[in-house]
């Protein structure tokens, strides 16, 4: 046996049902990305592969030009606005709600698990039934009147929120306090919705404005509202532990919440000597360096003898006990208490411990490189700056292949005119559209790992390969940006310990003997000490310490 549901008609969704479904005459340009997606969202669309604003403006564009645009479905993966059409559409025309309601004198409490399904859709209807006209809505995600309701609530000037109900009507009310005027008594609002439809039946506020319903306070509450729904919310305090809420009560007197994770934990101190103050310009050359602290060692050979200054603070302490660098004779001031700073060592917990720490932009540089053979003499007789390239034998094609495979094949087969072209023509990497052609049908040398371990999806994993996804991620635009200071500062000492080498750019290299195979690395090293006189540099700069 069929059940009850399947005997139902079909809902059939209409923009006017679904708020944002309705483009309202506006551009879709002037639209914000979240709108555009829930504006494809009510379409049916995946989605996939748009990215940016261009791409989802096409999409629009594509759906008004062909007419899908009138084809609505629900974008809630739970139904909501179907079944809200549905229990509307359900109601008898006997069962239409009155436009009074007696509010309750006792009974309030926090509890809403008698609270209907109240949505946009419901506050709309008791906006346009006030009377009052909603302007700027084709500029504005957020009308611009209703902007200060959404800041009573974000800023969480609703307090003292209950809710109480009967057999028609379900009630909220709460207080609103004054922005400014915190001395003032705050404001009490109140509302009631239809238990059945979650229609507005009337509203009102003690504010002037608030006598027909429509103030910024009552559509705060319902604002609030809307949230209760949408996270089925089965009291009035569920939602004050959310991030955007205020704390009802002072951080000082709540309990320690060390053992949270917050915001602030990527948020790492930084010694007062580093920091520079000066005016934020993103894209442009500064003339200043703005200001920063000058201070800078001046001793021209320090020392520190531990026990020259134990033996002085002793002489003190016989003299005078109660002197302040007699009572210092105690402390321990062995060389384990010490730390490396800026300019040398010091004392830990002292001042200069933490001002002169070593950070990204001060750290000193330590390298080895006794295991790398060097030459007695000393040459600098190379074809210059090209590498020489190792000999070895020549590509040998594959038996049993298709024409479109030997085609393939036979177009990424190089010799060493064409390797060093492609290196010098691939040198700006990811900005160069060389570089990306060169790398569209080859295993280079990032990707190699991926590729021995795939073990199913080989056609989807090629073609990720082929058309890889633009990353820009907050990791990889550190590396891009502190890169070729690490090459620098390697190429300054290498020169500090008497062994200079020079370092360039280098591009996408294709290997001879397998063309299938290339790689792009950071750098390009000749070190002419060596026996083996060119290298390459790796760096890598990872954006935690």
């Amino acid at each position: 046996m069929a059940s009850s549901s399947a005997s139902d008609p079909p809902v059939i969704l209409l923009e006017d049902d679904i708020p944002g479904a309705s483009l309202a005459g506006r551009n879709p340009a002037s639209l914000k990305n979240a709108e555009l997606i829930f504006w494809l969202r009510c379409r049916g669309d995946s989605l996939k592969g748009l990215k940016t604003k261009a791409q989802l403006i096409k999409r629009v564009d594509e759906y008004l030009k062909t007419g899908r645009d009138k084809m609505v479905v629900d974008p809630d993966p739970d139904g909501i606005y179907s079944k809200r059409k549905a229990r509307l559409s359900n109601l008898s025309s006997d069962a239409t709600p009155s436009t009074s309601a007696k509010y309750p004198s006792d009974g309030w409490g926090k509890s809403l698990k008698r609270m209907p399904c109240f949505t946009r859709a419901e506050m709309n209807i008791h906006v346009a039934n006030s009377g009052k006209r909603v302007v700027n809505t084709e500029h504005h995600s957020i009308p611009t009147n209703l902007r200060k309701a959404k800041t009573f609530l974000t800023d969480e000037y609703l307090k003292e929120i209950e809710a109480n109900s009967d057999q028609r009507y379900f009630f909220l009310r709460a207080k609103c306090y004054h922005s400014f005027k915190k001395s003032e008594a705050p404001h009490v609002l109140r509302f009631a919705l239809c238990i059945v439809s979650g229609q507005v039946i009337q509203a009102n506020c003690s504010c002037k404005a608030g006598k027909v319903g429509f103030c910024n306070h009552v559509l705060a509450l319902m604002f609030k509202t809307c949230k209760f729904s949408l996270f089925d919310c089965k009291n009035t305090d569920d939602l004050c532990e959310d991030d955007d809420e205020q704390p009802n009560v002072a951080c000082t007197s709540q309990l320690q919440k060390w053992h949270k994770k917050g915001r602030g934990d990527k948020i790492t101190a930084e010694p007062i000597m580093e920091i520079a103050v000066s005016k934020t310009k993103l894209d442009e050359i500064k003339s200043r360096e703005g200001v920063k602290c000058l201070l800078y060692d001046a001793r021209c050979n320090p020392k520190n003898d531990v026990e020259a200054e134990m033996k002085f603070k002793n002489a003190l302490k016989d003299l005078n006990p109660g002197m302040g660098l007699s009572i210092m004779a105690g402390d321990d001031s062995s060389i384990n208490s010490f730390v490396d700073v800026k300019f040398g060592s010091s004392q830990v917990g002292s001042f200069c411990s933490y001002q002169l720490a070593h950070t990204e932009a001060n750290f000193a540089a330590t390298v080895d490189i006794s295991a790398v053979p060097r030459g007695d003499d000393v040459t600098t007789e190379l074809t210059y700056p090209r590498f020489p390239l190792n000999s070895g034998s020549d590509f040998v094609s594959p038996d049993r292949q298709s024409e479109s495979e030997e085609a393939l094949i036979s177009s990424l087969v190089v010799d060493e005119v064409m390797i060093n072209n492609i290196e010098e023509a691939t040198r700006g990497q990811s900005l160069s559209e060389r570089w990306k052609e060169e790398r569209k049908y080859r295993l280079t040398a990032s990707k190699f790992d991926l590729i021995t371990k795939r073990q199913r999806n080989h056609d989807k994993f090629a073609a990720d390969l082929m058309h890889p996804k633009q990353i820009n991620s907050r990791g990889v635009q550190h590396g891009l940006k502190y890169e070729p200071i690490a090459l620098q500062e390697y190429k300054k000492i290498m020169f500090a310990r008497k062994t200079p080498v020079k370092v360039l750019k280098t591009g996408f290299v294709v290997c001879m003997e397998m063309p299938f195979l290339g790689g792009s690395s950071d750098g390009r090293v000749i070190d002419f000490g060596c026996q083996n006189q060119f290298g390459l540099a790796e760096a890598k700069c990872p954006e935690t310490k």
